[in-house]
């Protein structure tokens, strides 16, 4: 599992996901990209306030694999 996660974030070391427009059910980045969210969020987030949510996930996922 790691490996394969490992190998997925080696491919796109420098990538920089841009949130564009967030909704109750999706989110959509600026080169297209819509995805479903697997989580409840609350109505009134921000596409500010997502972003960090979503840097911050991809950080944690960086360090559970440099570990």
């Amino acid at each position: 599992m790691k490996r394969n996660l490992k190998q997925i974030m080696d491919n796109t070391p420098n990538a920089k996901y841009k949130v564009v427009e967030v909704t109750k059910e999706y989110y959509k980045l600026e080169n297209g990209d819509i995805f479903e969210h697997t989580f409840d969020i609350d109505d009134d987030i921000t596409v500010e306030e997502f972003q960090a949510m979503l840097d911050n996930a991809r950080k944690i996922m960086e360090n559970i694999i440099d570990e």
